[in-house]
């Protein structure tokens, strides 16, 4: 038997078609329930739907990215499929092709749909040709911006997920970036309401700001830390960790000491996203990235700062996949409070605002008093290769790959 899908279905001001198309996917095979977002209708949408079968929830902040994350949250099965709510016509038959799609290693199906009077100049002229040159892993999707699919959301933070028109495009990515694939169903002929320029031009500037916004946090640069103790990474990493978690990077963390307190506080504060690992160091020779990961970026601590074999084994980790996954490892400057680290160099500050929040949550529960978020506003690293040979030795060359480690991950 397969997993039941969870149908939530955005709406505002939908009374003219919301109660047809309720009835048309309570009975397609496998869904579970059908979930209408009434998005600040001023119109009978949510009588009509309630009418019709569907439970019905309210999100009062308008936009379609709330109206989505609120239907992932309330949704009953991880499974969720996403469909608009204007919809006229539709084969449910075809429709049924995206859950039936599901299998080992998916993780979103996206329904590919053709609309006589609608020619997808968003998906001709932005999305496609910026998932060309950012996710070329998607350049095979050809309704990559469709909002029609199903995904399974145990795989991502949802809580997260943009709150405008970009919010289907944040789901795929986070997918992608998680390791999963995603694949693409035609479900024929769809017809929408008629759409005029104006609502392109607001939803054109909402998707390219969006892309313009994950393009420097490198989704697909896979992340890797290596340390003694949770508490150092807490103190010298978590707001770049959280930063880059916040859109859906995969981490792994390694740690030598699981048991000690500030290992215990991360575990349980990492556990709330779906794309995080957190692992004993002997653990790291088994360490594989995923399938969609282009590079690899290693934390560890920098020398001479109580770093144990972390950074020896962060050498070998990078030298063992630097063939195949590009990158840079990025030194921390690990120390107990207030002792200067000699001879760190920092030559990195990495963007950190999405990760304060977890950060501020880490220290708290170390006990640690807590500055305020200006004071959190930054993290240093210096770059592995600007290392001077007397410290690589102990540690390894990196022979032939001193590029320069400047700029993102």
């Amino acid at each position: 038997m397969t997993a039941p899908v969870s149908v939530i279905v955005p709406a505002r001001n939908e009374a003219q078609t919301i109660a047809r198309v309720v009835s048309v996917l309570a009975d397609m095979p496998d869904v579970g329930e059908v979930v209408v977002v009434d998005n600040g209708s001023t119109d009978a949408t949510a009588e009509l739907a309630r009418g019709a079968g569907a439970t019905v929830i309210s999100e009062t902040q308008t936009g379609m990215g709330h109206a989505v994350r609120a239907g992932v949250s309330a949704a009953r099965h991880d499974w969720v499929m996403k469909v608009d709510a204007d919809l006229d016509r539709f084969d449910t038959d075809l429709f049924a092709q995206m859950p039936a799609a599901r299998g080992p290693g998916v993780g979103l199906i996206k329904g590919a749909w053709h609309d006589p009077a609608d020619n997808m100049p968003m998906t001709r002229l932005l999305v496609r040709p910026a998932l060309h040159q950012m996710f070329p892993g998607l350049s095979h999707l050809r309704a990559p911006n469709s909002g029609l699919y199903v995904f399974d959301r145990s795989l991502i933070a949802y809580n997260g997920l943009a709150t405008d028109y970009a919010v289907d495009l944040d789901i795929m990515l986070r997918v992608h970036a998680a390791g999963y694939d995603v694949a693409e169903v035609d479900i024929g002929r769809i017809v929408h309401d008629t759409r005029d320029v104006t609502h392109y031009n607001g939803m054109a500037e909402q998707i390219f700001a969006f892309f313009l916004s994950r393009q420097p946090r490198m989704l697909t640069r896979e992340m890797v830390v290596l340390a003694q103790d949770g508490a150092q990474v807490i103190h010298h990493a978590l707001g770049t960790i959280g930063h880059r978690l916040a859109a859906g990077v995969r981490v792994t963390v390694y740690l030598e000491d699981m048991n000690a307190l500030g290992s215990r506080v991360l575990h349980e504060l990492l556990g709330a996203y779906p794309t995080v690992r957190v692992l004993p160091l002997d653990d790291r020779s088994a360490f594989s990235a995923h399938a969609n990961a282009t590079g690899l970026c290693v934390l560890a601590p920098y020398p001479r700062a109580g770093g144990g074999s972390a950074l020896s084994e962060a050498v070998a980790l990078f030298e063992a996949n630097h063939d195949q996954l590009p990158g840079a490892v990025w030194l921390m400057p690990v120390h107990d409070a207030g002792r200067e680290i000699t001879g760190f160099a920092p030559d990195m500050l990495p963007e950190v605002a999405d990760g304060l929040a977890l950060k501020q949550a880490a220290l708290g529960a170390l006990g640690v008093s807590i500055p305020p978020l200006a004071g959190l506003a930054r993290e240093l690293f210096q770059s592995y290769a600007s290392l001077p040979d007397a410290l690589r030795p102990a540690y390894g060359s990196l022979a032939g790959h001193r590029h320069p480690s400047v700029g993102n991950f």
